[in-house]
C-alpha cells in the first residue's frame, strides 16, 4: 500500500543523468512530433473555437500559445512553467521523461478503464503525469510530489461517449489533463495536501477507473526498465489501432493503381482489438468520429493521401464516396501471428477492384515501438506536416532548436518561437 509515495520518492530522486541516452533521444523526437502535431491543429477549426474561449477567460500574460501569437496564463498554454520560470532544457527533459513514465505506468496498471469502465485513458491518468512533470520542475521532495499526485488524483475524468455519438470532447482531454494536473502541483507547492494513498486506496484511482488491477505492474522495474522506451507515436491523423491498417492501404495504392468508385470489396481481417464496437462506425458525425473508426478511416485512406494530415477534414467525411465505402468495408476479427508484438493489431486487407484482387498484410507502422523514428524521419514527418504552416527556414530554425534541447540555457526561446508559428 506505498504505491503512489513510491512513484513520489522516484521522481524526486531521478536526475537527468539517469536517464539513458537513447531516452532523451526519444524525448526530443517525441517532443518533435507533438510540436509538429500542434502546429497542424492550430489549422483546425475546433482548437480555433476552444482557443477563442481560453482568450476570453483572460489571464496573466505568461506563457505563449503555439501558433498564436499572443501569450496567456501559465494555466493554459504548452510548455508554460519551463517559459515562465526560464528553465533549461536539461529540468525539461528530465521532467517530460518522469511525467510520462507516470502516466504510462498507471494507464497500463489499469485493466478495463475504457473497454469495460468507458472512460478515456488521458484524460484520467493525464493528470498524475502532469503533476509529476511540474513537480519535478519546481524541486518537490517526496513528500510534496506525494501530495501533487494526491491532488491530481480528484481530478481524473474523461468520458469515451464521444466515440459513439461525436463531439470535440476528445480533443480537449489531455489539454485539461495538463492544465488540472498543473494546477495540482501549483496547490501542493502553496502547502495544499494530497491523499498519500490516492492510487492504491480502497477509494482510490484504480480501485474507482480500474477493474481489479495488476498492481504490481504499477512500480515494477522502476527506473530500471522505462514503461515509456521505446516510444509509440502516429504516422497518420487517426487512432493508434488504425495506423497499421492505413500504412498498408499507403502501400497498395503506390503498388496498384485503384480506382476509389470501382472498388468492389474491401475485407479487413485481423485483431478483435482494432475492430471493437467504438472503433466500427460506418455513419460518424464528424471528423472525430470518422478518425475513431477503422471502416471509415480505411475508406478515406482509400480516397485520399493520409502522408497529409489535412486532407482528413468535414469534406473527408461528408464525401459521398466516402461513405459508401465505408458502409461496405467488411471487419472479420481473428487471430493473426505476431499479436505480442508491443502497439501492433495485426491484420490482412483484401481489395478487390476492377476484376483484381489485391491483398497486403500489415506490419508494425512507422512510428511505434516496433518501429520507431528515427531523427531523419521525424525531421521529415515534422517538415511534411507544417509544409502549409512554415516556411522552410522556420521549420529549420525549429527542428534545430528542438535538437538541441538538452544543451538550452532557456526552453522559453522555442516556445516563443512557436508562440509565432
Amino acid at each position: 500500500m506505498n504505491e503512489t509515495r513510491t512513484l513520489a520518492r522516484f521522481v524526486a530522486q531521478t536526475t537527468f543523468a539517469d536517464l539513458p541516452r537513447r531516452l532523451v533521444d526519444n524525448l526530443k523526437i517525441t517532443v518533435l512530433d507533438t510540436v509538429g502535431a500542434a502546429l497542424v491543429g492550430t489549422r483546425q477549426p475546433w482548437a480555433q473555437r476552444i482557443l477563442t474561449v481560453v482568450e476570453e477567460l483572460g489571464g496573466a500574460p505568461e506563457a505563449s500559445v503555439i501558433g498564436r501569437g499572443r501569450r496567456l496564463d501559465v494555466a493554459r498554454a504548452a510548455l508554460a512553467v519551463c517559459e515562465r520560470e526560464r528553465l533549461d532544457g536539461v529540468a525539461f527533459l528530465t521532467a517530460l521523461a518522469l511525467g510520462f513514465e507516470v502516466s504510462a505506468r498507471i494507464a497500463r496498471t489499469a485493466v478495463g478503464l475504457e473497454t469495460v469502465r468507458g472512460f478515456h485513458n488521458p484524460g484520467t491518468q493525464g493528470p498524475f503525469g502532469a503533476a509529476a512533470a511540474v513537480g519535478k520542475l519546481y524541486g518537490f521532495d517526496a513528500e510534496q510530489l506525494t501530495d501533487a499526485l494526491g491532488i491530481a488524483g480528484s481530478s481524473s475524468g474523461g468520458l469515451l461517449e464521444f466515440a459513439w455519438s461525436g463531439g470535440d470532447t476528445k480533443r480537449l482531454h489531455l489539454g485539461r489533463a495538463s492544465q488540472l494536473g498543473l494546477e495540482s502541483a501549483l496547490l501542493a507547492r502553496r502547502g495544499v495536501r494530497g491523499p498519500a494513498t490516492v492510487l492504491e486506496g480502497r477509494y482510490g484511482y484504480f480501485n474507482a477507473f480500474s477493474t481489479p488491477p495488476r498492481l504490481e505492474s504499477l512500480v515494477d522495474g522502476l527506473g530500471v526498465r522505462w514503461a515509456i522506451e521505446p516510444p509509440s507515436l502516429k504516422s497518420y491523423a487517426t487512432h493508434v489501432t488504425q495506423q497499421a491498417v492505413v500504412q498498408a492501404i499507403q502501400d497498395l495504392k503506390r503498388e496498384h493503381s485503384l480506382e476509389p468508385r470501382a472498388i468492389e470489396r474491401v475485407v479487413i481481417r485481423g485483431a478483435a482489438r482494432i475492430m471493437e464496437e467504438r472503433h466500427a462506425a460506418r455513419e460518424p458525425h464528424d471528423v472525430l468520429g470518422g478518425q475513431y473508426s477503422l471502416p471509415f478511416t480505411a475508406a478515406v485512406a482509400l480516397t485520399r493521401d493520409m502522408s497529409d494530415p489535412l486532407v482528413y477534414d468535414a469534406d473527408a467525411v461528408a464525401d459521398p464516396v466516402v461513405r459508401d465505402l465505408a458502409r461496405r468495408i467488411e471487419l472479420v476479427p481473428e487471430e493473426i501471428g505476431g499479436h505480442d508484438t508491443p502497439g501492433f493489431w495485426p491484420a490482412e486487407i483484401v481489395v478487390e477492384c476492377g476484376g483484381r484482387r489485391c491483398a497486403l498484410r500489415t506490419g508494425p507502422h512507422k512510428g511505434s515501438p516496433a518501429d520507431p523514428f528515427t531523427w531523419d524521419e521525424a525531421a521529415e514527418k515534422f517538415r511534411r506536416y507544417t509544409a502549409s504552416i512554415l516556411d522552410p527556414t522556420s521549420a529549420a530554425a525549429l527542428i534545430a532548436a528542438v535538437n538541441e534541447l538538452e544543451r538550452a540555457a532557456d526552453v522559453g526561446e522555442l516556445a516563443r518561437m512557436l508562440g509565432g508559428a
